[in-house]
């Protein structure tokens, strides 16, 4: 795990600062080249469905905006990711072309005033309604997670539209613990919103395994209908306990995603070896990167599909 986290962070500290500028075009010759010179910025969003206030951070690829807009990575727990999803995507952008790969537009979506993780705020937001009994025990509200999804649906989307080029066909969603557990809820439930969703060591455990019965349904829907790209992953060493549930139970729910694959729904599943709960969200964020990046199915499974086999 060392030598992996001393690689993560080689490569981000390698990563230059990225820069604060307004948008500006430059010539070639007698055509105009439109480049974003506006490729970083931050804003606080304040939601009419929630009753939070958001801090969003935007990453532009420094690149030639794409005749059909970026690809955007929407990434949760923001003040925790935003910097590591930014100069990843500004590495990986730097030899797109090579990859096959679209450079990727990074939102991250955070909360001001909050040094890393928001933990009462994010329990809120990124749970879906639990049982009663559930709530009664827990420390915190929970239930928010379908009203965060009108956040991002009606005001956020449209907040970054108005700032950059996008890509409506190739939009990617990015969530870690609880925020796994909201990227596959939405998943279930809006699956429209996103074309291509990443789970990392998603909170499987939540309300007596809601997701599991979510799942159930969604494979009583004709999930061969299913027009979509999804990604999960878990880390080897993971700490035992409630954040783990049962071993089992977790490879049959991610066995059936894997017998419901088809031309229309990619599915991968990842173990990254030694990778503890909290560092699965960085050695996660490489391939969710990618997974925003790569232009189709055909190109998304040359990525990723030999790194499954057993």
């Amino acid at each position: 795990m060392l030598k992996r986290l001393s690689i993560l962070t080689f490569s981000l500290m390698i990563s230059t600062q990225l820069s604060f500028a307004q948008p500006a075009s430059t010539t070639s010759g007698n055509s105009a080249l439109q480049v974003n010179a506006l490729t970083q910025q931050s804003f606080i969003l304040k939601s009419k469905y929630t009753s939070h206030d958001y801090l969003i951070q935007v990453s532009v690829p420094n690149t030639e905006t794409p005749t059909q807009g970026f690809p955007v990575l929407y990434v949760l727990d923001g003040n925790a990711s935003f910097d590591s999803a930014a100069n990843i995507a500004k590495s990986v952008g730097a030899g797109a072309n090579r990859l096959g790969l679209s450079p990727v537009a990074v939102v991250a979506i955070g909360y001001p005033d909050e040094k890393t993780f928001a933990v009462e705020k994010r329990a809120l937001d990124y749970t879906p309604k639990a049982s009663e009994d559930v709530q009664k025990q827990a420390k915190y509200q929970y239930g928010g997670a379908d009203q965060f999804i009108q956040f991002i649906e009606k005001e956020l989307k449209p907040a970054i539209n108005s700032r950059i080029k996008v890509n409506p066909q190739q939009q990617s969603l990015f969530g870690h613990s609880f925020g796994g557990l909201f990227v596959l809820h939405a998943f279930f439930t809006q699956p429209q919103s996103f074309q291509r969703y990443i789970a990392a060591s998603p909170s499987l455990w939540f309300d007596n395994q809601v997701l599991f019965k979510q799942q159930a349904n969604w494979l009583k829907q004709k999930p061969e209908n299913t027009h979509a790209m999804l990604m999960t992953t878990v880390g080897t060493h993971e700490d035992k306990g409630p954040v783990n549930s049962d071993r089992s139970q977790q490879d049959s729910f991610y066995q059936n995603f894997q017998a419901q694959r088809s031309e229309q729904f990619l599915f991968w599943n990842f173990k990254h070896p030694a990778e503890q709960h909290l560092t699965n969200l960085y050695a996660s964020l490489p391939k969710a990167i990618m997974l925003a990046g790569c232009k189709d199915g055909k190109s998304c499974s040359a990525l990723f599909d030999e790194a499954i086999k057993p």
